[in-house]
Order: structure tokens, then sequence, then C-alpha cells
């Protein structure tokens, strides 16, 4: 198998992953890219695939702290749910399948995932609602009540948990009794 071949089936083996990846999609339609967001998903997606082919000895963790770094710049979102360490698990080992030449055994795992439209193309968009940043002049009641509703309405499953860096900062506001063996530790507030 030449290196052209296994390039453009580990491709589309690396699109499929990522249009079928909720978190990056929810991320866009809130608008948490911007206007680009799209884009933004789609040269996440294109730097990841680069960053696969072009490093032979990628750990997983590496994968999953690039994934992460790449998501929280872009997006200033991170995924508790453990969908990049997913991803960054399937996509090595579907490297390692690709150049060993198992593409029916890829396509066969591949084919029982949601066969949902792809949208990660320029020729698809992808409607967005922004979500209103966080601002030390907002009451924490509207705040709370957003975030709330985004949870009942936005998320498709509770599995499906992203926090932006500005709703963790809420979040440490609200003060909550921490849990056996554990210590909080905050910043003085003058």
């Amino acid at each position: 198998m030449n290196q052209e071949e296994f390039q453009n089936n580990y491709r589309i083996i690396v699109e499929k992953i990522f249009n079928n990846w909720q978190n990056l999609r929810l991320a866009v339609e809130h608008g948490m890219g911007g206007r680009n967001g799209q884009q933004v998903a789609i040269d996440i997606m294109n730097y990841t695939y680069q960053y696969c082919i072009g490093n032979e000895n990628i750990t997983e963790g590496e994968l999953q702290d690039v994934i992460e770094e790449l998501l929280d710049q872009e997006f200033d979102t991170i995924c508790e749910d453990g969908s990049v360490a997913e991803i960054s698990r399937h996509l090595l080992r579907y490297k390692y399948m690709s150049l060993q030449g198992q593409y029916a055994e890829i396509e066969a795992e591949l084919n029982r995932l949601p066969q949902g439209k792809e949208w990660l193309r320029k020729d698809v968009k992808i409607t967005y609602t922004p979500i209103d940043g966080d601002s030390s002049s907002e009451d924490d009641d509207s705040d709370s009540t957003d975030e709330e509703n985004e949870m009942e309405v936005d998320e498709p499953s509770s599995s499906s948990k992203r926090t932006t860096r500005s709703q963790a900062r809420k979040q440490e506001d609200d003060f909550v009794e921490p849990e056996e063996g554990w210590t909080t530790v905050r910043n003085k507030r003058k």
C-alpha cells in the first residue's frame, strides 16, 4: 500500500469521526467559535488529520492534549464527557489499522456510527445561536436560568456535557460544599 492511498483513506476516516462528534457540532451551533465557527471546526479537523499523519509515534494522551488545546483556544470550550479521549483513541487505532490495510474492519466499525449528514464541509451551512457571554454586570439569576434552559433544550443527552471557561468561572463563584476529602482553595476577593 502506498502513502497516498493511506492518506486518502485515513482522511475519510478522520472526517467521519469528526462529523459524528456531537460536542464539536454543539460548540459550532452555539456560536462558541463565532460566526466562522464551522470553518474553525473544519480547520481543527484538518489540523488533527495533518498532526496524525505527520507524526509516527503519537500517544493517545498527546493527541488528546492537542485536541483539548484546540477546543480551548478556538471555542473556549472544555469537554468533560470523555469524548476527546475517545476520539483520540479511535483516530490512532484507525491510523494503525489503515497502515496495515485493514479497511474492511474500519469500514464495518464506522458504519455502526449514526448516519448523520456531513456538516464539516464548506458547502453545508450550520445555523448557530450565539450564547450571551457572562459578564460581571449581569445578574446571577438570568445566567443560571440561561444555563438551565440550555441544558434542557439543547443537550441531546446528559452524557454530552461541555463547559465554557466563563461558565466554569461562574460555577466557581457559586460556592458548593466540596466532597469529602477535597479542599477548595479560592483567591481572596476584595
